[in-house]
């Protein structure tokens, strides 16, 4: 016969047990889940399309990036609002010593001289599609050295979109990024193409559906360390430093050049872009007509607007003054504030800002789920 008391002692202490399981696994002591996809309350797989900023971060593992992190935040009072997370292959490239297989990965991943401004978010973006459910990935044979392209979804299933051939020339495709849509991986390669083994540079695309055959969609004269950005309906590459639309859609600014799109949904090389007007800097655009500039007296640290037209003035000076560098990274929808990072020394910290001349910045307080986002963190978008 079993003892009463002892039995209820039992049942108890199992009923304990199995609370605290259950707790330990759902949240941690700051609210935030720890079991399934770590997220914390109220934090949703889907991104909102309006009031919401977004940033990317590297997260390594074993000395190098095995995962990337998107977040939404609120940007009024930057509570986590949605979150998705992307495991990147064993073979992916994140890191390298090399000057190629180049990636906008690399610019989330390793470690940089100087954060990542505006010139560096086109690209990063343009490794998601818009609603972040596929992640753009260039991946390397590290005994054939053939670099593929292809996309991991949340999931974390690598589709390869390159293939593979019994026999044939070793495939060297880089710069995978994703059409807003989706529908497309868009990448870059070499071809010889000239007397004595002369080589060229071409932007390709591959469909996600149907058989991935590559569509060529540029001839250039070098790929070199560019970055490819795909923008607009219907996508166009546009193969640069840092690339953005005007919010009319009709014009580029590129590599702190303004130039008037080519018709018929053509993609952008640096023969192009070097026929525009040249402003010597440029992070986005204000609106139509103007830019926002950080890098030409007296906006040094400071920011100005410039006209986006030839032999242009900068404007009155953003920010107050000050001896930190400041890097902006992405504009609000209407174009009325700016996310940027500012470094002084060792100390490093994010702000929101006007744009009108004389504005005063706001600090992003570190707290909540915001204090563990680290100093990695790129904005990439803000809607």
């Amino acid at each position: 016969m079993v003892d009463a008391p002892k039995a209820a002692v039992a049942l108890l202490s199992l009923a304990l047990a199995a609370s605290l399981v259950a707790c330990s696994a759902d949240s941690d002591p700051n609210g935030a889940a720890t079991g399934g996809n770590a997220q914390g309350k109220g934090v949703s797989d889907d991104f909102p399309r309006k009031n919401v900023i977004v940033s990317a971060v590297c997260s390594p593992g074993n000395g190098r990036g095995d995962a990337v992190k998107v977040d939404g935040w609120d940007p009024r009072s930057w509570k986590h609002v949605a979150h998705a997370e992307f495991k990147l292959p064993d073979t992916a490239v994140v890191q390298s010593d090399k000057g190629r297989p180049n990636t906008a990965v690399r610019d989330l991943c390793e470690p940089q001289p100087e954060p990542a401004s505006a010139s560096d978010t086109g690209a990063i973006r343009s490794l998601f599609d818009k609603d972040f459910t596929k992640m753009a990935v260039v991946t390397e044979d590290p005994k054939t050295e053939a670099s593929h392209v292809g996309y991991v979804d949340r999931s974390g299933k690598f589709t390869d979109l390159t293939g593979t051939k019994d026999f044939g020339d070793t495939p060297h495709e880089d710069n995978a990024a994703l059409s807003p849509d989706g529908k497309t991986v868009w990448f870059t390669y070499d071809v010889e193409d000239g007397p004595e083994g002369a080589s060229s540079g071409r932007v390709a695309s591959r469909a996600i559906a149907g058989n991935h055959k590559p569509v060529d969609r540029l001839k250039v004269q070098v790929v070199g360390e560019d970055r490819l950005t795909v923008l607009g309906s219907p996508a166009r590459g546009v193969l640069a430093g840092g690339a953005h639309l005007s919010p009319d859609g009709k014009r580029l600014l590129a590599d702190g050049y303004v130039l008037e799109l080519p018709p018929g949904g053509r993609s952008v090389g640096q023969e192009l872009i070097e026929k525009g007007e040249f402003l010597s800097c440029g992070e986005d655009w204000l609106d139509d007509d103007s830019v926002l500039c950080g890098s030409a007296e007296p906006a040094d640290h400071r920011f100005a607007a410039f006209d986006a037209s030839a032999d242009a003035k900068p404007g009155a000076p953003v920010l107050p003054r000050n001896d930190h560098e400041n890097f902006a990274m992405v504009l609000s929808p209407d174009r009325q504030e700016f996310a940027f990072r500012s470094v002084k020394g060792t100390v490093s910290n994010y702000f929101l800002s006007g744009t009108k001349p004389g504005s005063t910045p706001k600090k992003v307080k570190k707290t909540g789920a915001f204090s563990t986002l680290g100093d990695g963190a790129v904005f990439i978008d803000w809607r």
